[in-house]
């Protein structure tokens, strides 16, 4: 027994003294372990914890993307410049009449001439994916609770994008994109359209409820580089953003167009009513924002002036002209058809566009929300107040002092001007001979419902440059502004 007790005593003390060996050893080895096992390089969970950084970084993310302006960086001549080239310039820009193209990519056959180059075409789906989806899909998953109101932000700057994507390729994966499974299905625009006014309602509804009882909170503002944190601008913005969303599917649903922009306007927060409401990514930004079109327009070379754009500003006489573009090195202002064979060495001396490093890009502005409703009150909606032609009229002058373009009234009252012939400074068979439109200035209330219909879009046309991708958008819906026919086409 006595033997028998000691052997257990000693297994006992032997296994105690291994026990300690192992705790001391494993001390040993994990002292420093979190030291040796992290990259001194990158950001640590707990440094994105502080200041909201965790999710912070991923509103930067999804606001760099709704116009895709940094993929590897910021500045001259990177991923970044080139993808908003691609997404943007060579698609919307160029096809609205808007900007016209100096490159001679794939030979000319390429977007120019609608050759549509499939690795252009497809890059902002995915970049509505990979940059602003996936961002998302992580808010979602680990702040939809704990912060309803980031979330609700993040909803709002979803809908943003995948509008311009929608837009862009119709059907898309989007209710179930993100789930599990080998296959998702494609929504048609109506499911899409339907759940972009359900998320804004329950994002503004969030954001109201947040600022109610946080007054002047301001979680985001190291991290929103278009309103620096602004809850109330981003409800005025989701409402300017519904208005806008009611009237592209007019012509497909009026009664549910009709409810939304009219639910838009009367929100007790309401929709844009002054430049200042203005959405540009870069007006406030504690990161190093670099203009895209500046580049393309300075370093590339690859963009300038439209040729319809020319004939439209010209024909009016129009005082932004100087606010929008330089003149060029043939004197004067000179545009670039879009679908003809490029001289780059001759068309590249045409109009630049007028735009700096710093300045912003515009995601949406007072006037095209004064457009809107000029449209919307021409259709018999209720939009807060005012006539078609006096929310017409609101809207250029906005747009007058957005451009530092002077007193707008000369203007208003021009009842003869038209847009005008387009020469081309290069090659003479390229020249437009006769008037695109008959379009006047001047708001008639005797005019037919088409012809005062053309005269707001026209001006929006104007107005929200140098977005093309909207303007091509709202000519494909209504067939206005009327632009230059392509003449070299390869299909």
């Amino acid at each position: 027994m006595i033997k028998n007790i000691y052997y257990r005593l000693s297994i006992k003390r032997a296994m105690l003294a291994c026990s300690i060996l192992a705790v001391s050893l494993l001390a040993s080895c994990t002292k420093n372990f979190d030291a040796i096992n992290t990259d001194p390089t990158q950001v640590t969970p707990d440094m994105l914890k502080a200041d909201n950084r965790y999710i912070g970084v991923f509103i930067v993310q999804m606001e760099k993307n709704v116009f895709p302006i940094s993929n590897q960086g910021n500045g001259p001549n990177n991923f970044g410049d080139e993808m908003y080239q691609i997404t943007q310039n060579l698609a919307g820009d160029i096809f609205s009449g808007q900007q016209g193209a100096t490159g001679t990519w794939f030979g000319g056959s390429n977007n120019t001439t609608y050759n549509l180059i499939p690795s252009w075409y497809g890059a902002y789906f995915d970049r509505a994916y990979i940059g602003v989806f996936a961002a998302y899909k992580t808010i979602q998953q680990t702040v939809r609770t704990q912060a309803p109101d980031v979330y609700a932000l993040a909803q709002i700057l979803k809908v943003a994008a995948f509008q311009r994507a929608t837009d862009m390729y119709g059907p898309l994966p989007y209710t179930r994109a993100g789930s599990s499974g080998s296959a998702i299905n494609y929504d048609s625009q109506q499911v899409i359209y339907q759940n972009f006014f359900n998320e804004l309602d329950s994002a503004r509804a969030v954001l109201k409820d947040y600022l109610v009882k946080n007054p002047s909170g301001k979680p985001l503002v190291n991290y929103d580089a278009v309103y620096a944190g602004d809850y109330s601008k981003w409800i005025k913005f989701a409402n300017s953003l519904r208005l806008r969303m009611a009237m592209r599917i007019v012509y497909a649903d009026a009664a549910l167009a009709r409810k939304n922009a009219e639910d838009a306007v009367n929100d007790s927060y309401g929709v844009f009513t002054a430049n200042a409401d203005n959405a540009a990514l870069g007006t406030y930004t504690n990161y190093n924002y670099h203009n895209p079109l500046e580049v393309i327009t300075n370093s590339f070379g690859d963009v300038r002036m439209g040729a319809t754009m020319e004939c439209y500003l010209k024909g009016y006489n129009d005082p932004r002209l100087a606010s929008y573009f330089k003149t060029s090195d043939f004197g004067g202002f000179h545009g670039v058809r879009t679908g003809i064979n490029i001289n780059r060495n001759g068309y590249i001396k045409c109009s630049t566009i007028n735009v700096s490093p710093s300045t912003p890009l515009p995601w949406m502005s007072y006037p095209e929300v004064l457009f809107l409703r000029a449209e919307g009150a021409l259709r018999g909606w209720n939009m807060g107040g005012g006539s078609a032609g006096s929310l017409y009229s609101q809207g250029i002058t906005a747009s007058f002092a957005q451009s530092n373009a002077g007193d707008a009234t000369a203007y208003l009252n021009d009842a003869t001007s038209t847009p005008t012939t387009y020469t081309d400074p290069v090659n003479s068979s390229n020249s437009f001979n006769s008037n695109p439109s008959n379009i006047t200035i001047k708001w008639s209330d005797g005019d037919s419902f088409e012809q005062n219909l053309e005269r707001i879009i026209t001006q929006k046309w104007i107005a929200v440059f140098p977005d093309g991708q909207e303007a091509w958008s709202e000519f494909r819906r209504t067939g206005y502004p009327k632009v230059l026919p392509v003449t070299n086409k390869f299909f």
